[in-house]
């Protein structure tokens, strides 16, 4: 609820899921998502992101119907999170190495993440960013736009 809070002060649409009312599940379920979907506008949206409950398990085996997956990775929860949960990592499109600007502070070792992640799901566009200074944001935005075009040329 705080998350969504503050993301409503931005202007955005919002809708806060709770999953209590389904059993508390450790992950969304797509009759969920298209329930929740139901209190927005959908034809005046090019963009819809929804954020999945926060661990790197349960997720990872749930389609929920979107197009594009991303994982995101904060830079404080180690390296080792790509090989120690490798389907989120297999199953996603994209992934964000977070928190960047904190890597002056950190006993942490960059090219290891990347090596870790390129070891599970080679290929995948890795963007690392920083929500603090914005460092980072040009190409994650410049990937986004990629997939709404790609969405809107099939008619979707």
């Amino acid at each position: 609820t705080n998350d969504a809070n503050r993301l409503a002060k931005t202007g955005v649409s919002v809708v806060q899921i709770n999953t209590d009312k389904f059993g508390g599940d450790c992950h969304l379920a797509a009759h969920v998502v298209a329930r929740a979907a139901e209190n927005i506008d959908l034809d005046s949206v090019d963009l819809l992101i929804v954020e999945n409950i926060g661990n790197l398990v349960c997720p990872a085996e749930f389609d929920i119907g979107e197009d594009s997956r991303v994982v995101v990775l904060s830079v404080t929860e180690g390296e080792d999170k790509p090989v120690k949960y490798p389907l989120m990592f297999r199953v996603c499109d994209a992934a964000i190495l977070n928190k960047i600007d904190l890597l002056p502070y950190l006993d942490y070792n960059r090219e290891e993440v990347l090596n870790n992640i390129r070891q599970v799901h080679p290929g995948m566009p890795v963007f690392e960013l920083s929500a603090k200074t914005g460092d980072g944001f040009t190409p994650w935005i410049d990937w986004l736009k990629s997939k709404v075009k790609q969405k809107q040329k099939k008619g979707g």
